[in-house]
């Protein structure tokens, strides 16, 4: 009799209920699983084209020609981005339109390129190339340097919360400065109208004597001076 039970429970059809609770299961878990794989590809993809576009910038740097990092992009490098405090660096390109944020930060059209004077403004995603803004803090030291080799100092004044549309940046604002922008809240998966904007300002550069004489040099400028001041002494004296 007990064999008769366990034989029916194991015969029991399987409602329509049970079936779609089933079904609902495997779809969460299966949805589960596309959402995480899409993040980790999103990441990769974030890192190898970093990757790519930091060659193709060393490129750009020592031999010249095609700003593109590929044949068939529609955008170009423009400089690299440092934040030396945090260990952080990236390849900016020139437009901000979606397919140039996925691989990374772009200088939004309308600014000027970074230290130029007015504000140029650099955005990217918060999940991938632009979480660290969130690290920044006033007196931080950025370094961009653009395609013609030049390294532009930047200091953080300040940071702020403002709308996409009431931003309150200023492209053609007196002095130079670089606003660095990113979604906000930096812990949330959806898109929002809320901007976390790092405002910084371009540090004056320490006079040409000091950045282009070597210790050497200086040594040996003082050695051809003591010399010229001798032969003058020795010369009203005789």
């Amino acid at each position: 009799m007990r064999r008769d039970v366990a034989a029916d429970r194991r015969r029991a059809p399987v409602t329509s209920s049970s079936l779609a609770g089933r079904l609902a299961f495997l779809l969460l878990v299966g949805s589960g699983l596309v959402l995480v794989g899409k993040g980790i590809y999103i990441h990769v993809k974030a890192a190898a084209a970093q990757v790519l576009l930091d060659r193709g910038f060393e490129r750009l740097l020592a031999q010249g020609g095609d700003p593109r990092p590929w044949p068939w992009a529609d955008f170009n490098t423009e400089a690299r981005i440092v934040a030396p405090r945090l260990g952080r660096s990236a390849i900016v390109l020139s437009e901000a339109s979606g397919e140039a944020l996925a691989f990374g930060p772009a200088r939004v059209g309308g600014t000027p390129e970074a230290g130029q004077p007015g504000t140029a403004v650099i955005a990217a995603h918060r999940d991938t190339h632009f979480r660290w803004l969130a690290d920044l803090r006033p007196g931080d030291a950025l370094t961009v340097t653009d395609r013609a080799g030049v390294a532009h100092r930047f200091t953080v004044r300040n940071a702020r919360i403002a709308r996409n549309d009431e931003s309150g940046i200023d492209p053609e604002r007196a002095g130079t400065w670089l606003d660095l922008a990113t979604c906000w809240p930096f812990d949330s998966n959806s898109r929002g109208p809320l901007r976390y904007i790092v405002e910084t300002e371009l540090t004056p550069a320490p006079p040409v004597l000091a950045q282009s004489l070597s210790s050497t040099a200086l040594a040996g400028g003082s050695s051809r001076l003591h010399r010229d001041l001798m032969a003058a002494s020795a010369a009203s004296g005789s």
